[in-house]
């Protein structure tokens, strides 16, 4: 029995298709070779990991070696027709280009459509909660659903794909095509999205892997000039943060949570803003909504993360706000919350853990959008943020908004090079008690609050989704295991 329960989360486990074949252009190396060719340097683009700590590549003249960091797995990749290498320690062998391939998480989906393979997809998990509009009309008629309640038909189809892209955890040991991915423990955003050179080596489509996340970093850096020199005066102070009811699953406990992930720092400051920052670790969990909104005091801008909290009332209640007209809390006075899930499928699945991890670029726009909503011109429609303060409406997306089911996914950031910033107004009701002329992070102490603890992992990526008793369960499992790694 596999630890599917991940899955639940719509945190981060895919798959693809197999119908008609897209495209070669991008690609090496696309036939078998025969055993004559085995001593040919078949591998003439290469990639390199330039941000990513979590995975390595590398490369020789018929093989390529991938390990991931994270979890101590390494992978032997062989063009198919070659002699499979005779060295030792690998957990699988596994034949490239991959003919077919399987995937548990939203994550990696989207990195696989990004290389224009999806064609190669077989089976995906969590079929409800990808957002993709091309992967949703795949899944109609092409890509099959892994039959997550029958695991005996699950592992039958997993052993029916050339490889099968899993999380930590959900490994099937009856089969031999299982590699794990760990894109979402990344500890920048764009190692994140560099992530898009692990999935490229099995599909042999390094070409592609390097243009398009050459475009992301140059976007990114781009952003992040633009910010700087604009918004260096006037920087709002975020808070990152969530709320857990008292559930059977958590001892009947609420907590109240403070996430200072590495990769949400490097998008607040790079995105001209201050991060709240609690501790060295990376999430503080608060016992009381007293000691949590102690915390808050000096925050302009709350991004909420909480499994609930749909409303803003609701989010206010439960963050103990009882009168929000006599509050002093810039982010309440200037109506400055946002949850990440204005994209969201029919069934709930949110985007924001598939896209945004995949492109970080367009994920620092939106940061900057949050921090400056006025930063271009003709104004700024954030991507994946919605403003709950001012109810702004979810955004649904279905099949019907497929063009081309097959072609390689865009990136969503705007050029940056193409955008006149706005400079920042202090006199703006959007800064509305923000501190002029500060640029470090606000450091709060929680000696003087009651914690119930730091963890060094960050949990609250996680946490964020509908709730009901399987996904409250789910989200307690993903909790304990993230703080474990």
């Amino acid at each position: 029995m596999k630890l599917h329960i991940l899955a639940v989360l719509g945190v981060s486990l895919f798959s693809h298709a197999l119908a008609a074949s897209s495209s070669t252009a991008g690609l090496q190396s696309t036939e078998c070779v025969s055993s004559s060719d085995s001593s040919d340097n078949l591998f003439s683009v290469k990639s390199e990991v330039k941000y990513s700590k979590l995975f390595s590549i590398e490369y020789h003249d018929t093989y390529k070696i991938v390990n991931n960091l994270s979890t101590n797995n390494t992978y032997a990749l062989y063009q198919c027709g070659s002699t499979k290498p005779d060295i030792k320690n690998i957990d699988a062998f596994i034949p490239i280009p991959v003919s077919s391939a399987a995937a548990w998480s939203t994550s990696a989906a989207m990195f696989i459509e990004a290389l224009g393979v999806q064609d190669r997809v077989k089976n995906l998990g969590t079929a409800p909660s990808i957002v993709s509009a091309c992967l949703q009309e795949l899944l109609e008629d092409v890509i099959k659903p892994f039959d997550e309640g029958n695991s005996t038909s699950t592992d039958e189809q997993e052993q029916s794909n050339a490889v099968v892209f899993s999380m930590p955890g959900g490994e099937d040991t009856n089969t031999t095509n299982t590699v794990v991915s760990t894109e979402y423990l990344e500890p920048s955003a764009l190692g994140r999205s560099e992530w898009i050179k692990f999935f490229a080596v099995f599909f042999n489509a390094e070409e592609r892997a390097n243009t398009a996340f050459e475009s992301i970093e140059s976007n990114y850096d781009c952003f992040t000039k633009k910010a700087g020199e604009e918004y260096d005066d006037l920087r709002p102070v975020v808070a990152w943060t969530s709320y857990a009811g008292p559930t059977e699953y958590n001892n009947n406990t609420a907590y109240w949570q403070i996430s200072f992930a590495d990769y949400k720092y490097d998008l607040v400051r790079d995105a001209g803003a201050r991060m709240l920052n609690t501790t060295g670790a990376q999430a503080t969990m608060f016992s009381t909504a007293a000691a949590f909104l102690d915390a808050l005091e000096e925050v302009d801008i709350v991004i909420d993360e909480s499994f609930v909290s749909y409303s803003y009332d609701e989010l206010l209640k439960n963050y103990g706000v009882k009168d929000p007209s006599k509050s002093t809390y810039s982010w309440v006075t200037a109506s400055r919350v946002f949850r990440p899930d204005r994209l969201q499928s029919t069934a709930g699945g949110l985007d924001w853990f598939e896209a945004p991890v995949a492109f970080a670029d367009a994920l620092l726009q939106d940061v900057i959008g949050v921090a400056h909503p006025k930063f271009v011109k003709d104004g700024y429609q954030p991507i994946w943020f919605r403003n709950l303060a001012d109810n702004e409406p979810v955004v649904v997306v279905s099949a019907s908004n497929c063009t081309d089911m097959y072609a390689q996914r865009k990136d969503p950031a705007e050029s940056c090079s193409s955008l006149t910033f706005q400079e920042a107004n202090p006199d703006d009701e959007d800064y509305e008690g923000v501190d002029e002329n500060q640029t470090d992070d606000l450091i709060y102490d929680i000696s003087k609050s009651e914690i119930i603890n730091e963890s060094d992992s960050d949990s609250s990526d996680g946490a964020f989704l509908s709730v009901n008793a399987l996904q409250a369960a789910a989200a307690v499992a993903f909790t304990a295991l993230c703080a474990a790694m």
